[in-house]
């Protein structure tokens, strides 16, 4: 089932990013189309949050970052929130630890337009849970 453009208003995004700016204009980005937005600075910080917001759908996350990367992010995400869609980014499209997350899962390379993100977004929330992250199952920690 497609996801209908009036339920993007109210769908909530964790944007998870280590750059304040970076996280910043992603946020402004997606709630210049309708999304509530949350943010976290690292994978820790995300855990947290989810812990206090039950309505998030979407978790926009970097994938190289200090304290938890987004791949553990991922890993604990797919069993205490099997529900959660996870979309990855990044701008080392080429690092050894990003590469089969661009190949197994939902990636958008840095940079990106406000289209793109969108498009990304959208096609997220289209799929059904990702719950077991089979593409992500192999994946070492930083």
């Amino acid at each position: 089932m497609l996801h209908r453009e009036a339920d993007w208003h109210r769908d909530t995004i964790l944007v998870v990013e280590d750059s304040p700016a970076i996280r910043k204009m992603v946020c402004a980005m997606l709630t210049q189309t309708g999304y509530n937005c949350l943010e976290a600075n690292d994978g820790a910080e995300a855990l947290r949050l989810l812990q206090e917001a039950g309505d998030v759908r979407l978790v926009l996350t970097d994938v190289i970052m200090p304290n938890m990367d987004g791949t553990e992010l991922a890993r604990q995400l797919s069993r205490t929130r099997p529900e959660l869609r996870i979309l990855f980014m990044s701008g080392y499209v080429d690092d050894s630890l990003v590469r089969p997350i661009g190949r197994a899962s939902l990636f958008l390379a840095k940079p990106f337009t406000a289209t793109a993100l969108i498009e990304k977004v959208h096609q997220a929330l289209d799929l059904p849970s990702l719950g077991g992250l089979d593409g992500c199952s192999g994946l070492s920690s930083a």
